[in-house]
């Protein structure tokens, strides 16, 4: 499944760096490939979706595309996500914020 997210994002499990049912971020300007946890300049790929998916609007998308995004954001059900009060006061970064922190 592909899910473009912004002109240059797209969400996919059809790349060849994408694990069996695990999907991956692509810069398609760029053409570099990041997993959920990889950090693109000061923000994460978790981040990134997370920003596009807010700003599209969930209603925008399919309820199966609405499944492969939150696998996407759950991650490995191995991994111990941090509790919500653990992240203290993190500030919402826009999408111009993001583009600016990864390219440096």
């Amino acid at each position: 499944m592909k899910i473009y997210l912004r002109p240059s994002w797209v969400l996919t499990d059809e790349h060849s760096m994408a694990a069996k049912g695990k999907a991956v971020l692509v810069d398609l300007e760029f053409w570099e490939v990041y997993h959920r946890e990889d950090m693109i300049g000061a923000v994460s790929a978790l981040q990134i979706v997370s920003q596009a998916i807010e700003e599209m609007g969930e209603n925008v998308f399919l309820p199966e595309e609405i499944h492969f995004i939150s696998r996407f954001k759950e991650g490995d059900h191995e991994s111990q996500p941090v509790p919500a009060d653990h992240m203290g006061n993190m500030k919402k970064v826009t999408y111009e914020e993001i583009e600016f922190l990864r390219r440096g």
